[in-house]
């Protein structure tokens, strides 16, 4: 088997590394994992990968074999008990993410989001700064239905209707504060490293405002 891996995020103390497993051209799946270490997180990877091999193998082994034993055993059946029916919440890990990943792009694509729409979306609502941290394959398919459920329409004029009312409120408080458009454009280089409010997602403009309401604060007391 062939091992291609692709480190996924890095931090000082934590690596996330994808590896994909092949056999041939036969792609066997693949699986992600963190770790201290590239080197940690790559080893826990290709482990939990061989798990799921060893598992579909043994899985495909045991449906042969009952297929095989259907031809000479009489088939019983059993209606299941109310206490042994199966969860509905429950999600059943598959060997392979490739399909939940690609979908997640493509909802991506269909919200025309920017890398800061997603991050920001992530943080509010599950709590990750990066779709690269999430390891946790229920966190996968929680987030692809949330992303799902997003009517892209409102949701550019809900995000669009924030940003002009930001905007409006730091024209106001640059108004107090009596700064030029010079004076505007070096605090947001200083700040945030661009040259107009428009390069600003939501929730830098967030940020944004209340720097400048702090300034403002500041300046009155003077």
């Amino acid at each position: 088997m062939r091992i291609e891996s692709k480190l996924c995020h890095l931090t000082d103390n934590k690596a996330v590394v994808q590896v994909n497993g092949w056999l041939n051209e036969k792609n066997l799946g693949s699986a992600l994992a963190e770790g201290l270490t590239v080197e940690d997180a790559e080893d826990k990877a290709i482990s939990r990968l061989n798990k799921r091999i060893n598992g579909l193998l043994n899985s495909e082994t045991n449906n042969q074999l009952i297929h095989e034993d259907k031809i000479t055993t009489p088939l019983k059946v059993e209606l299941p008990k109310s206490e042994s029916i199966n969860n509905n919440n429950f999600v059943k890990e598959p060997v392979d993410w490739s399909n939940e990943l690609t979908e997640i792009d493509s909802e991506i694509q269909r919200l025309q989001w920017s890398r800061n729409d997603e991050i920001t979306f992530l943080e509010n609502n599950m709590g990750y700064k990066s779709r690269n941290k999430i390891t946790n394959y229920s966190d996968i398919i929680k987030y692809l239905s949330l992303l799902k459920n997003i009517d892209n329409q409102n949701q550019s004029k809900v995000l669009e209707r924030n940003i002009t009312t930001l905007i409006d409120e730091s024209d106001k408080i640059l108004r107090d504060l009596s700064w030029d458009n010079l004076q505007g454009r070096e605090y947001l280089k200083k700040e945030f490293n661009v040259s107009t409010r428009k390069e600003l997602n939501e929730k830098q403009l967030v940020s944004f405002v209340e720097k400048l309401k702090s300034i403002r604060n500041q300046y009155l007391t003077d």
